[in-house]
């Protein structure tokens, strides 16, 4: 496989072209055989290891192995993956105008699925001492105080509202939930703790709009830190059950467990103090009174 210096990197390469070589990247790498990956992208075989081998020499590194013609990922290619997908994501979400940033951050505003609309905003972290609720502040101190480590008593003030959550394979395994938490709330005590062990595909308050969701809990469990999140969307409280409006303020923390492996833990705050850049009052109904979360408990 040649290797190229800065000097040999063509100037340009074509939007198109590079969307459909990390479309064929991603069809095989998730497969991992020719044939099934040109028959989902309509494509040819030809093709498909045209692009490869491009990526391949434009990265200077070997994205795949073939062993008894099967392809295999190596090391660098399973690397490059997230990073890979992400940028797909987010060229497909930018087309849709489902997502874009504001002030260096990241806000959602996904319609496709008219029943369950998804809206967020990401806020910077210093506005939680001024648009944050009781809860959410209590949250942060909390988790400065325990030094981000998951079982330190520092954060059991907060400890019964908090959700935590695993990284297994490629989704989030439930781990822990909180008898006070929304979750609990919302859905009730004895749905939820069905829940704990499940992947969070398997939640029954999944939508479409989940990859955002996701992209998230990524960010944060990749980079570290607190991120803050006002978010609108519609969930059912029962299963079959009718979507109903729901706003909050969501605290993401990446904590770590005693072992050292880290944790995605988050600290939600039903609350109709949410602030979304483009979202209007035809855009939702908001939510009942009643549904609004009391910290501390009466």
């Amino acid at each position: 496989m040649p290797i190229l210096d800065k000097s040999q990197y063509p100037e340009t390469i074509s939007p198109g072209l590079m969307f459909e070589m990390l479309r064929s990247f991603l069809a095989v790498a998730r497969s991992l055989n020719l044939s099934h990956a040109v028959s989902q992208l309509g494509s040819t075989r030809q093709t498909v290891r045209r692009h490869i081998e491009t990526l391949q020499e434009l990265r200077g590194e070997r994205l795949f192995d073939v062993v008894d013609r099967q392809y295999v990922l190596t090391e660098k290619g399973a690397d490059a993956l997230p990073e890979a997908e992400l940028m797909l994501e987010l060229a497909n979400a930018w087309l849709r105008k489902e997502t874009w940033i504001l002030d260096g951050l990241s806000s959602v505003r996904f319609e496709s699925d008219a029943e369950v609309p998804y809206y967020s905003q990401q806020h910077p972290l210093d506005m939680i001492w001024t648009l944050g609720t009781p809860l959410v502040q209590t949250g942060l101190s909390c988790w400065i105080k325990a030094k981000a480590r998951l079982e330190s008593s520092k954060l059991d003030a907060v400890r019964e509202y908090l959700v935590s959550y695993r990284r297994h394979r490629n989704d989030w395994l439930c781990v822990r939930i909180g008898e006070q938490s929304s979750y609990a709330t919302w859905l009730g005590w004895s749905w939820a703790k069905s829940a704990i062990g499940k992947p969070l595909q398997d939640d029954p308050m999944a939508s479409l709009a989940d990859r955002y969701v996701d992209r998230a809990y990524t960010r944060i469990l990749q980079a570290g830190g607190v991120r803050l999140d006002h978010v609108y969307t519609r969930i059912a409280r029962q299963h079959g059950g009718p979507p109903l409006s729901i706003s909050y303020q969501r605290l993401l923390m990446r904590c770590a467990f005693p072992n050292g492996e880290y944790a995605l833990v988050t600290l939600i705050d039903r609350t109709r103090n949410i602030r979304i850049t483009g979202l209007s009052a035809d855009d939702m109904d908001p939510m009942s009174t009643d549904l609004v979360m009391q910290y501390p408990v009466p």
